[in-house]
């Protein structure tokens, strides 16, 4: 049997708070992207420099025109998912909707999927153990952020405020559990 890890990132920038919180982002929304013209559209109609996206998980966090930011994440040529507050995923669907009739592209809004968020001293490890995660690369921009698909859980790094975040997104009940069993670990929950 062939093991095959999944290897995953850790920011070398912003601050990791000593406390170890979980929240539950009821604000935040999941938005799949895809088609053949996904990144020309992206490119071309957002100004999303996605140069740097090379490898699948890798990512970037930006601000729509209006202020609105977001994270996207890259799959491949031709699928991306944004994690983003509603007014950024209505300017998103709006702004697709404008061009739909010419790009080959097309957004799902993930409305099956819930976002929690962990930070502090332990939040890393904790991954780690949690998702079979083996620690593997350092990001040291800033707008970068990190995401890997482990189980059911779609689980990312990013720098928000300056600070080490970690994002786990998946369906409502296995994301209760991951609750449950975070705040057991002393987690503490708000």
């Amino acid at each position: 049997m062939t093991f095959s890890p999944i290897i995953f990132a850790k920011h070398r920038q912003g601050t990791v708070p000593a406390q170890n919180a979980y929240r539950k982002l009821e604000c935040q929304v999941v938005i799949d992207f895809s088609g053949f013209e996904t990144t020309p559209f992206l490119n071309k109609e957002l100004g999303i420099n996605l140069n740097k996206l090379i490898a699948p998980g890798l990512g970037i966090q930006g601000v729509f025109a209006n202020g609105d930011s977001y994270a996207v994440y890259y799959f491949s040529e031709t699928a991306y998912r944004f994690v983003l507050g509603q007014e950024a995923a209505n300017t998103l669907v709006a702004l697709v909707a404008d061009h739909e009739h010419e790009y080959d592209i097309e957004l799902m809004r993930r409305d099956d999927l819930a976002i929690g968020q962990i930070c502090g001293q332990s939040a890393f490890d904790s991954l780690l153990t949690h998702f079979s995660l083996t620690p593997g690369l350092g990001i040291s921009d800033l707008q970068t952020c990190y995401g890997k698909q482990s189980g059911d859980v779609f689980v990312t790094t990013l720098l928000q405020d300056g600070i080490q975040q970690h994002q786990l997104i998946a369906q409502a009940k296995p994301l209760l559990a991951w609750q449950e069993k975070l705040s057991a670990e002393g987690f503490s929950v708000n």
